[in-house]
């Protein structure tokens, strides 16, 4: 779906189907492709996945979302290091790291925005048609499957219409497949339905096909602004051979896998603790680099600063660093945490530095502003979806617990048409650590809101949080209503684009932040507490659970041991992992499937602390 404000419109120079070129390459690491008219191409041999024993619907696709993350079944070996799990996009890609591409498409490579993908037809995608000439309702559906010996996925895209700006809002019906295959590591596509029109699929935002490695500096573009045949397939070849050496030191994250900002207290007895992970993204053997972390203020002068040696890394091996030197904020205002990789003969440096924003806040006042936004709107025209039914939302972990959420905000840049907007909150405990339970949903009266400025809203009744965060949504209640935009960094990280209920990692969220805010206060007749090693873990969604279920943390940067075990009901141990290599991980993943139907008991001990969640296992 396109968003008003940002709408580009590309000249589509062709948009013929692609049948003169067969082959095409090498990059610069010696990826090759053919299609099947070549002569020594891959032959068309649709598999259909649906059937066959251990085939998983993809649930959850919408209108310009990721899924994810699915294992790929076995170390599938990509340019020059491995990947073992990948993220489904409904716009025609698959990615080995969580991004979403939307409208307009890239061109491959393009170190700008998402890397490390496959583009099969990486196009503006339409999950959310409710009735499509021709076939039944609700047919677009996306299937994953490894086989039983674990060298083959297939991830196939199913009657998945176009979107178009018009009404109806989809059109077309496209069927096809990714098929990745450790027995040569390749790559190929296969497309059995292929259905628009130039003003159709197209619709001025573009398709792009091949493929991306995790700099976005390699890569193969197969086509670009041009449909693929139908009955048809592309197979990317593996190179025998690569003269092509990589020496790359990068940043992973900084405190936890998003580098989400966080909220500080200025009278916590308990300093910020510095801790990155650093890996080796390379295809070179790296000696000790350093590794320089520091706080900063808004102004740039230096509040905490360290470099600490990492270990020699082997390709595809990563470390995580705690520093030793502390930082207690006691002046409230707008840090950043940043950590960079030192390494002199580094290939690819944009991914050397990740900064995570932090708010210091004095939490004794009465009533405490969680903001990541400058106050400015930045961007003219605001955040707008098209139909008027789009939304946003941030992700806010109070400073401490409990407390009571009393108030929401947002900036409202224009509402030329009077409809108002609506705000919810909602508990962290979907699945996956996704909004989960609703806990209150507050609307702005059509013609009350005032423009361009902040406009807040009480809740119902003040929401009380013990442990974790919440998520707040804000949502269009008609056309042309915006939500203003903060352009000026650090950035959170932590925004989403909320639409057909639908919630998104927010496509320009590395260089902008929603002015969404959330008020919160001290329980009365409560203090502010320190987290226990409890507050640091979620509970179990889905639980029951058939398949798997996720349990949700988000531990201290200065821990050092986690290990978790399962027990049935009757005390039997009937799995344990020692999880010191994950404890950044942010999640636990438990295969239920392989578990009975029956009650169990999860212990996990974090430095010496147990802490136990149940999970109900039931097919």
């Amino acid at each position: 779906m396109k968003k008003i404000s940002t709408l580009l419109l590309i000249c589509m120079a062709c948009v013929n189907m692609l049948k003169a070129q067969t082959s095409g390459g090498p990059d610069a690491y010696g990826y090759t492709w053919k299609n099947s008219l070549d002569a020594q191409g891959p032959t068309y041999n649709w598999v259909d996945i649906v059937p066959l024993t251990g085939a998983q619907n993809v649930r959850f696709l919408s209108d310009d979302n990721v899924v994810g993350s699915f294992p790929v079944g076995f170390p599938f070996h990509y340019y020059w290091y491995d990947v073992t799990q990948f993220w489904v996009g409904s716009n025609g890609y698959i990615g080995f790291t969580n991004g979403l591409i939307a409208s307009p498409f890239p061109s491959i490579p393009n170190s700008g925005g998402v890397q490390n993908y496959l583009a099969p037809m990486a196009s503006d995608l339409y999950f959310n048609a409710p009735l499509i000439t021709g076939f039944a309702p609700d047919t677009a559906q996306c299937w994953r499957w490894t086989n039983a010996a674990m060298d083959t996925l297939i991830v196939s895209y199913l009657n998945v219409p176009f979107y178009q700006q018009t009404t109806p809002n989809y059109a077309g019906n496209n069927s096809f497949q990714i098929i990745l295959s450790a027995v040569d590591s390749s790559i190929t596509f296969q497309y059995k339905d292929v259905n628009g029109s130039t003003s159709i699929p197209l619709n001025g935002n573009g398709v792009s096909i091949g493929i991306e490695n995790n700099s976005g500096i390699l890569g193969l573009q197969q086509s670009v602004n041009a449909l693929p045949s139908t009955n048809y397939a592309i197979k990317f070849y593996y190179p025998a051979s690569t003269t092509y050496q990589v020496s790359d030191a990068s940043t992973v994250y900084n405190n936890n896998a998003e580098t989400g900002g966080a909220f500080l207290s200025n009278n916590t007895p308990s300093p910020f603790t510095m801790s990155t992970q650093v890996k080796n993204t390379g295809n070179q053997s790296l000696p000790a680099f350093n590794v320089f972390s520091r706080v900063l203020d808004n102004i740039g002068g230096i509040q905490v600063q360290q470099t600490m040696q990492s270990n020699a890394l082997t390709p595809g091996q990563s470390q995580t660093l705690n520093m030793t030197t502390t930082w207690s904020p006691n002046t409230v205002g707008t840090y950043t945490y940043q950590s960079s990789t030192q390494y002199s003969s580094d290939i690819t440096p944009s991914n050397n530095t990740k900064i995570q924003e932090l708010q210091v806040l004095d939490t004794t006042a009465a009533n405490i502003r969680l903001s990541y936004d400058s106050g400015i709107n930045g961007v003219t025209g605001g955040l707008s979806w098209t139909g008027g039914n789009g939304g946003a939302g941030y992700y806010f972990v109070p400073p401490f617990y409990p407390c009571l959420i009393t108030q929401l905000h947002s900036y409202i840049e224009a509402d030329p048409n009077a409809v108002g907007f609506s705000m919810e909150v909602y508990d962290d405990n979907g699945v996956g650590g996704m909004p989960g339970s609703l806990l209150d949903s507050v609307t702005a009266v059509a013609g009350t809101v005032v423009t361009p400025s902040w406009n807040t809203i009480p809740v119902t009744t003040p929401i009380q949080i013990n442990s974790g965060g919440v998520y707040v949504s804000w949502s269009m209640n008609g056309v042309g209503v915006a939500l203003g935009e903060d352009s000026i960094a650090p950035f959170s990280n932590r925004t989403f684009e909320v639409v057909n209920g639908t919630w998104a990692n927010y496509r320009s969220r590395e260089n902008l932040d929603f002015m969404i805010n959330m008020t919160i206060t001290k329980v009365p007749g409560q203090g502010v507490n320190e987290l226990g090693m409890n507050d640091y873990f979620g509970q179990f969604a889905p639980n029951p659970a058939s398949t798997y279920s996720v349990l949700n943390f988000d531990l201290p940067a200065d821990v050092k041991e986690m290990s978790f075990e399962i027990y049935d009901v009757q005390g039997k141990l009937v799995e344990s992992k020692n999880m010191n290599h994950q404890i950044h991980s942010s999640k636990v993943v438990v295969n239920s499937e392989s578990l009975n139907n029956g009650i169990y008991t999860c212990k996990i001990m974090v430095d010496g602390n147990k802490v136990i969640r149940k999970l109900v296992v039931m097919k």
